[in-house]
């Protein structure tokens, strides 16, 4: 059997085309290995060789990511890959995000093994680790060497698994914690010793004794957070409006996503209730098309207004698309609205609508 035939993903930074500066260049196909591929060719030896390196701008990718997903799997799927890998992304924002699709894409597609590494920070873990095998990363790029190396091990240990069936059933996938990537929190056939009754008991009985145990559940983990207070005078407040729903002005002018979008703006409610679109991939659109009020109840805020039970409407929206943008990303964002309504000293509430 001749070697194992490998595409690389990287951004225009590891490409070697230019920083942000070039965050918005297009695909770009390299052969064999650019950057970080060296060191990866290195590590797979002679078993595999990296064919093709595809790169793409962090902006261009971003800005059309169901668009340029698509053309990222016809363009790499043109050189036949036994074997895809993906960055490392580090904790980069839009790269870990170009990263993780374009693993899902090709997983699903063309049914090859696929590995990217990202830190545990990165949007792209929340969003595709259940797509794909992520192996975990610090934030600086300085941990490269030993990052390649884990991938190439994961690597060599995804392709030795006899049959295809197995790997696609996840039997036979490599212990998260022995190769260092991201549980993909998938249930799987596994030969033990004991019956599930017999290993339950045992746990509890070790918990219940302080004795050291793992557990097979993952349990869920909530934030705590306080409730805040009425407002007081509800007929002198300055309510604002907050949306995920997608509305923003025609046109799009902050390049929003359809999905996994990670931007958000402040908009004048006015001009944009007289001129919009929506950018959101996760409902039926055309409701909002023909009224925004649907979407954002002005009206209804306004005729409280009149009636002398809510003190004034705040001039601006501020509105994003949330179609599976993961939780992290949502509470920075909802942080970094908040700080702006702050900076403004009169917003006393907030109505928040989603989808």
């Amino acid at each position: 059997m001749g070697k194992m035939r490998v595409v690389h993903y990287l951004n225009q930074f590891f490409g070697q085309i230019g920083g942000e500066e070039k965050a918005n260049e297009g695909f770009v196909v390299k052969e064999g290995p650019v950057g970080p591929g060296v060191l990866l060719q290195k590590e797979l030896g002679d078993t595999a060789e990296i064919v093709a390196t595809l790169i793409c701008g962090d902006d261009f990718f971003s800005a059309a990511q169901e668009k340029n997903t698509e053309i990222g799997l016809e363009k790499l799927a043109a050189f036949k890959p036994d074997l895809f890998f993906a960055g490392p992304a580090f904790a980069a924002g839009r790269y870990s995000v170009a990263c993780g699709a374009l693993c899902k894409a090709v997983s699903e597609k063309l049914q090859i093994p696929i590995i990217t590494a990202m830190n545990q920070e990165a949007p792209g873990v929340d969003l595709f680790r259940k797509d794909a095998y992520i192996v975990k990363t610090g934030i600086h790029s300085k941990e490269m060497a030993n990052v390649i190396k884990g991938m190439a091990r994961l690597a060599s240990r995804l392709t030795s698994i006899k049959g295809e069936e197995k790997l696609l059933t996840f039997e036979d996938m490599p212990d998260p914690d022995e190769y260092n990537y991201f549980s993909r929190n998938r249930l799987r056939n596994m030969l033990c010793g004991e019956s599930v009754a017999k290993r339950g008991v045992s746990k509890l009985l070790s918990k219940l004794k302080g004795e050291p145990f793992e557990s097979e559940v993952i349990p869920p983990v909530f934030e705590a957070f306080e409730i805040p207070s009425p407002i007081k005078e509800l007929n002198k407040a300055i309510i604002a409006f907050v949306s995920d729903g997608g509305l923003v002005p025609k046109g799009n002018p902050d390049g929003m996503s359809t999905r996994s979008n990670l931007r958000w703006g402040a908009y004048d409610i006015e001009e944009l209730f007289q001129s919009y679109e929506v950018v959101h991939a996760g409902y039926f659109n055309d409701y909002v098309l023909e009224s925004p009020e649907r979407l954002v109840p002005l009206e209804a805020l306004r005729d409280l207004v009149g009636e002398g039970k809510v003190g004034a409407v705040h001039d601006k929206l501020y509105s994003m698309p949330a179609c599976t943008t993961v939780s992290k990303r949502c509470a920075e964002v909802g942080t970094e609205m908040a700080q702006a309504m702050l900076a403004k000293g009169d917003i006393a509430g907030v109505i928040l609508t989603s989808t």
